[in-house]
């Protein structure tokens, strides 16, 4: 009898050990509702991908979490530019990792995940090889390694989530009888909200940002307030700048503002220190926001080159970024700016006031002309409409940028 219950008691033990419906619990799921991730995708090699997976970026973003189990809304971008969208199920005790794309937190080299996808033809348990401390998104974190025959992950060692991976594809035919040759498809992750980035060269980028803004409130109130007092000076300061020099600098000033917006395009490191182009572009707009603010109160002082020259600024930077920003990220699709009611309201009213800020800034700018002595009266109400519509523009487009990058409003 004694030797019966040694072996029931050693079975059980083996069966809570090895089965992979009790491997898991609660606590090895990383991820939390409104995290969230996006790729770029890249495919290589000889042949076409099938339709359904031709995509060239994603993101993933967590739905409510339930023990070991939770639903992630994961979002194509295909080359068309036509954007599709499913709602996957993860459950790490019944071995749903979705392709690996995402598994249970905190795992070491030589630890396991179950992982019972019809890919591998047969539930298996995936180790976890190596891990190494790298720079992803901006900051330092442990990322783990597992591949198989095909495919090569990298993850996030504290959340699970996959950072990066290369698989290849080679003479296989899929279920819808669509043949692949020969294709390699990388994924890189470039932006997520699940941590922050490490300072850049000991600066925060976000705080750069909040910085800004507090400047541009301070000269909203300065202005506004030199307004009501009649701070207005009745001295004109005039450069002693001929038309013909003045006239060459406003060209020099529109070379070296494309050279140098283009240059920060194609090689700052925008995915190294964590965080998007279009996050970057936000910045950016803070600055010119700035700028036009700047220019408006050179105008009352009578400067009107100066005005001009910090406006010519403005509009040319804001013309490159905002094509850069069409062609560069995952908001060149028109599913991505009316994807819900929200973003509908938000982007309309941006629209409402950007396309009339933009219209009286390249008003102000063609209607400039070097020494000219009628400019002032010209623009004056141009002027004042150009920057009342550009205020509140730059508000809405912050409000719309934490619409898309936080969980703020959820």
């Amino acid at each position: 009898m004694k030797a019966f219950t040694a072996l029931i008691l050693a079975i059980i033990i083996v069966l809570i050990i090895t089965s992979p419906t009790l491997a898991y619990d609660e606590s090895s799921v990383g991820v939390k509702k409104g995290d969230w991730m996006e790729y770029n995708i890249s495919i290589t090699g000889t042949g076409a991908p099938p339709p359904t997976h031709d995509v060239n970026w994603m993101r993933m973003e967590i739905l409510p979490v339930q023990g070991a189990a939770f639903p992630v809304n994961l979002t194509a971008r295909y080359s068309n530019g036509t954007l599709g969208s499913a709602i996957w199920e993860f459950n790490f005790t019944e071995g749903n990792v979705g392709g690996w794309l995402i598994i249970p937190s905190n795992l070491s080299p030589r630890d396991t995940f179950y992982d019972s996808s019809p890919h591998t033809g047969k539930p298996v348990n995936v180790t976890v090889q190596s891990q190494e401390q790298k720079t992803v998104l901006g900051a330092s974190r442990t990322v783990t390694y597992g591949n198989d025959s095909f495919r090569h992950k990298e993850w996030d060692k504290a959340t699970g989530m996959f950072v990066g991976s290369s698989e290849r594809i080679k003479n296989v035919t899929n279920k819808d009888g669509w043949y692949i040759e020969d294709l390699t498809v990388t994924i890189e992750a470039i932006a997520t909200n699940m941590w922050s980035p490490d300072p850049f060269l000991g600066v925060n980028l976000m705080v750069v940002f909040y910085g800004l803004a507090a400047v541009i409130i301070v000269l909203v109130v300065l202005i506004l307030v030199s307004r009501i007092i009649g701070a207005r000076t009745k001295e004109t300061e005039k450069l002693t700048l001929s038309p013909s020099l003045q006239g060459k600098l406003a060209a020099l000033t529109i070379i070296i503002v494309v050279l140098v917006e283009v240059g920060i395009i194609l090689f700052f490191p925008f995915y190294e220190i964590g965080i998007s182009f279009a996050e970057f572009n936000l910045i950016m707009q803070t600055l010119w926001t700035g700028l036009v603010l700047v220019s408006m109160w050179y105008r009352m002082r009578g400067n009107y080159f100066v005005h001009e020259i910090t406006m010519l600024i403005v509009m040319v930077a804001w013309l490159v970024g905002f094509t850069a920003v069409m062609f560069m990220g995952p908001l060149s699709s028109f599913e991505m700016y009316f994807g819900t009611t929200l973003r509908w309201i938000m982007n309309i009213l941006h629209a409402v006031f950007s396309i009339p800020a933009l219209i009286f800034g390249l008003w102000l700018v063609v209607l400039w002309r070097p020494g000219s002595t009628s400019f002032a009266t010209k623009s004056r109400r141009i002027a004042q409409l150009a920057w009342i519509f550009w205020i509140p523009s730059y508000v809405v487009g912050v409000l719309d940028g934490i619409l898309l990058y936080t969980t703020i409003f959820g």
